[in-house]
């Protein structure tokens, strides 16, 4: 429904200016209460906005729903984790990435029909893809705002939006928390791909370009949580795989989506 989803921009907007004069310029007074009650608020429209492509029969997805679906798993990501760990300062950032999805949304194409056969098993799989691709899509976002903080403690000059970043340490655990939880939703995604697959085409994988470059992708992801529980793999090291992975994973998933249906119109 386009007006949830307009009204939610709107809310974002909104909040954004007033988290830039409360966390950055200091110009006005912070309401932490009726600000998350808000946030919260536009995040549900967004949410719901969300629900009819994920749920009629067939199932509508495309470019446009990608994108909407991973502004709103950041929202999630930052409401799960302001629960155990310091993120103020992370707002304004994240609300304008939110934005910028959210808008981007509104003036691509709405998504196809999906044409194959639709099963549990298949809607399964539907589901894990697209939240595997938008978890890491947000460990990406965070390994950027990382390489930024990383950049505060060697430069005393550094932007004042990088300055009231959260500390460094939150940001990693919230970067290795999407990236657990993306690289097991990617693995359920490819087994159950698989099983799909196998089921209606008499055949486990076809390998095209998408498949390819989504088992290189858990590859990479699996490589560095193995190096974080082995080696302690964190800052620079942890950043450049996670982008690396996730180059990997959008050029399949969203890269494609947008190619063929904003560029294309197929």
């Amino acid at each position: 429904m386009p007006w949830l989803a307009l009204t939610a921009l709107a809310i974002y907007a909104l909040l954004g200016w007033q988290f830039c004069r409360t966390r950055l310029s200091g110009h006005a007074t912070a309401r932490p209460g009726l600000e998350h009650g808000t946030l919260l608020l536009a995040f549900v429209l967004h949410g719901l906005a969300l629900w009819p492509p994920l749920t009629q029969a067939p199932l509508h997805f495309g470019a446009a729903e990608a994108l909407s679906m991973t502004g709103w798993l950041a929202l999630l990501v930052y409401l799960l984790g302001q629960l155990t760990l310091r993120l103020d300062g992370l707002q304004p950032p994240l609300l304008a990435v939110v934005a910028l999805l959210l808008g981007a949304s509104l003036l691509l194409p709405t998504g196809h029909a999906l044409d194959y056969p639709q099963n549990t098993l298949s809607r399964l799989h539907f589901l894990a893809a697209m939240l595997a691709q938008g978890l890491l899509a947000n460990a990406a976002g965070l390994a950027v705002l990382m390489r930024f903080a990383d950049k505060r403690l060697h430069h005393a000059d550094a932007h004042l939006l990088v300055q009231k970043l959260p500390p460094l340490m939150a940001l990693e655990r919230l970067l290795f928390s999407c990236i657990t939880l993306g690289f097991a939703w990617l693995t359920l995604a490819l087994l159950t791909g698989a099983l799909f697959g196998e089921t209606i085409y008499g055949k486990a994988v076809e390998f095209n370009h998408k498949v390819l470059l989504s088992v290189a992708a858990w590859l990479t992801f699996g490589a560095l949580l193995l190096g974080r529980h082995f080696k302690g793999w964190r800052g620079r090291t942890a950043t450049n795989w996670t982008l690396a992975g996730c180059g990997l994973l959008l050029l399949g998933y969203i890269g494609t989506r947008v190619v063929f249906e904003a560029i294309l119109h197929r």
